[in-house]
């Protein structure tokens, strides 16, 4: 029987906060101004997709590693449910303070470890949550860290993530299929009924 080894997620991708939505002085708002793309909690989409995005200004510069990048996962800090892939980089674009990005090393095929974090690390996460007496459910970087990931070869890493990538299709497609039909049968439901 061969023992699966297993490594802890902070020694395989580095977890950041994101940055605080402060907002600046009304008069402020005018001069020297950078605006950057800025995606929240809420603009995350259960597909593997970002619906929307808005905008956050700032006087000074954001750091570089502030900065959403090709193969950055999202998690949300409160009520996490979902993770997303970055599947293209994305310009002038910042996240959340209510976000952490997970950035995987080289070793680790991204899509990977967000389907173990959205499928296994969610339960674990959750029997680790800090916050649960209230209904809203909070992690810390400190016990997404600690998080096991099955260390695996990165041909089998690449197939269970390509794997969860085409899941998260399917399930994009089979939701806009049943939309058609329900469209579909309201027409001819009135169709049938207006020439009655």
């Amino acid at each position: 029987m061969t023992i699966l080894r297993k490594v802890k997620l902070e020694k395989i991708a580095n977890i950041l906060n994101g940055v605080a939505d402060t907002k600046l002085p009304g008069k402020a708002n005018a001069e020297g101004v950078i605006i950057y793309k800025f995606i929240q909690p809420y603009h995350l989409g259960i597909f593997n997709d970002i619906q929307s995005i808005s905008e956050i200004k700032r006087h000074t510069p954001i750091d570089d590693s502030y900065f959403v990048r090709k193969n950055d996962i999202l998690l949300k800090r409160l009520n996490p449910d979902i993770a997303t892939l970055v599947i293209e980089d994305m310009s002038n674009t910042v996240f959340s303070s209510n976000l952490f990005v997970i950035r995987v090393s080289k070793d680790y095929y991204p899509a990977y470890i967000a389907c173990l974090l959205e499928n296994q690390g969610m339960a674990w996460l959750n029997s680790n949550i800090v916050g649960s007496v209230a209904a809203i459910k909070s992690i810390s970087a400190r016990s997404l860290a600690a998080l096991d990931i099955p260390a695996i070869h990165y041909d089998k890493q690449k197939t269970i993530g390509q794997m969860w990538l085409l899941y998260k299709q399917r399930k994009q497609l089979l939701e806009n299929l049943i939309k058609e039909d329900q469209r579909l049968m309201a027409a001819v439901i009135n169709n049938i009924t207006a020439s009655a």
